[in-house]
């Protein structure tokens, strides 16, 4: 593998990187206050202060996070800009790998302190992708006008191991964990109304033939299954596979909403093909890598626990690999090496939580959310590569019981006190402004609606009451 011949992967990894930091950054900017302030929802402050206090000496080693210096407000604003900034100046090509060390600090200051709400699969794969991002150029102050360095070889191997694992394992989950839907092939019949953000082509991709989801989810397991190993054949076959793996990302993205999912995983697509793939060549590499003795670090320290991951999904209950968990615990912290698999059991029902609001315990009035479902005439919204997370959260929060989501209380309590912060995290204040006397959280089942309904009544979905999710909350008397 000659450095050379993968110029415009090298662009392209470097580039996939930088901006996917900058839109993580951003899409966190406006929900960090709702989410992580003083008055949000889960309070870093507030974890880190009981942290403190249980953890002493050990704390910056099992929360790695620079806010146990500061976590006040304007802390947590100032860290998406300064990660806004160094993402911008990597993709300028401005020092690189040192901006790359500023975006992995700060977003790994996030996901450790972040909790249910910063513990998504596309979380973990930006910093393991960031991780390897640290060992893109030399380290050294200087400026390639949108450009950057050639990959050694070794972290080109790396990034596209990181690919490979991540797609293998995405298909291997789907069967090691006995899902018959998956093994009869029927699952995407459910994909498309129960994922987290259905778009509105999902509505209508819903209603298509059994036939035709059937060979949908046997062409996803071609790829996911299959490619990986055909993407590691020189010529043609390797730029077959990378066609489809590309393919089964577009029809993800125009279906559901997955954040800055997507984006990270096509940036590591696009960077097996080698220059001739290509047909052109760019002139905006600097055919400089890091030494080979520097190169070879993240390979040893990262090659080991993949191997792990892999042999543990297809051997799941195999206990000959368990004496890596003490490494493996090691380096959980940093969240450097991970393993993948998005569905590896299809949720087959949509129920949704409804936070209703009501001044004399008779009538109520629901709360909107952004994106996630309620009004049942709301347009599914196309929202990615931005991720609102509480959205996302009060999916999983429907799937489980009341006492394993207690975060819940503090969307209460914050209503409660009118924090304008979680406040700005929804759509419709129904109350407007003012508290209400009483809060609770009612569980629906939803689902599409049909072509007929919805040409005659407008309702994407079509929904049913069952009942209350938890307790009645009364607000204090003032």
């Amino acid at each position: 593998m000659l450095i050379e011949d993968y110029n415009i992967s090298s662009w392209i990894v470097s580039k996939t990187l930088a901006l996917s930091y900058f839109i993580a950054f951003l899409s966190l900017l406006p929900q960090v206050l709702g989410l992580f302030g003083t008055q949000g929802i889960l309070s870093i402050d507030h974890l880190l202060n009981i942290l403190d206090k249980e953890l002493k000496a050990d704390r910056f080693y099992h929360v790695p996070s620079l806010f146990w210096f500061s976590s006040g407000d304007l802390t947590l604003k100032l860290f998406c800009f300064v990660g806004m900034t160094a993402s911008s100046l990597a993709f300028l090509g401005f020092s690189q790998s040192i901006m790359f060390m500023i975006c992995f600090i700060c977003y790994l200051s996030f996901v450790s302190c972040g909790q249910i709400f910063l513990s998504y699969q596309w979380d973990s794969l930006l910093l393991e992708f960031g991780f390897l991002g640290l060992f893109f150029a030399p380290w050294k102050w200087e400026w390639l006008p949108l450009g950057t360095h050639s990959l050694h070889p070794i972290l080109l191997g790396l990034v596209i191991f990181l690919l490979f694992k991540l797609m293998f394992l995405s298909g291997v989950v789907k069967l090691t964990h006995k899902d018959a839907s998956w093994k009869n092939l029927t699952a995407l019949t459910y994909h498309y109304w129960t994922q987290p953000l259905p778009t509105p082509l999902a509505y209508f991709v819903h209603k298509l033939p059994i036939f035709f989801q059937k060979l949908s989810a046997a062409i996803m397991f071609a790829i996911e299954l299959g490619m990986p190993f055909l993407m590691l054949i020189p010529g043609k076959t390797q730029i077959f596979a990378v066609g489809f793996l590309v393919f089964l990302q577009v029809l993800i993205i125009l279906t559901g909403n997955y954040g800055f999912f997507n984006l990270l995983t096509l940036g590591l697509c696009l960077a097996v093909l080698p220059d001739s793939s290509w047909g052109f060549t760019i002139n905006w590499v600097e055919h400089t890598t890091i030494p080979t003795y520097i190169a070879v670090i993240p390979a040893l320290i990262l090659i080991p626990p993949s191997l792990f991951w892999i042999a543990k999904t297809l051997w799941e209950k195999s206990t000959k690999l368990n004496f890596m968990l003490p490494y493996m615990r090691l380096l959980y912290p940093f969240r450097i090496n991970n393993p993948y698999g998005l569905f590896a059991v299809m949720t087959k029902t949509r129920p949704e939580i409804i936070l209703q609001g009501s001044n004399d315990g008779h009538h109520w009035q629901d709360y909107e959310f952004p994106h996630k479902p309620g009004d049942l005439k709301k347009f599914p919204t196309i929202v990615a590569p931005h991720q609102p997370r509480l959205d996302w959260q009060m999916w999983f929060a429907a799937l489980e019981g009341f006492n394993e989501n207690l975060w819940l209380q503090n969307v209460a309590t914050r209503i409660f006190e009118q924090s304008p912060d979680v406040l700005g995290l929804l759509r419709k204040d129904p109350f407007k402004g003012s508290a209400p006397h009483y809060l609770r959280f009612e569980r629906y089942e939803y689902r599409f609606t049909s072509l007929k309904e919805f040409r005659t009544s407008g309702h994407w979905w079509h929904r049913e009451h069952l009942g209350s999710y938890g307790p009645t909350f009364t607000r204090d008397a003032d």
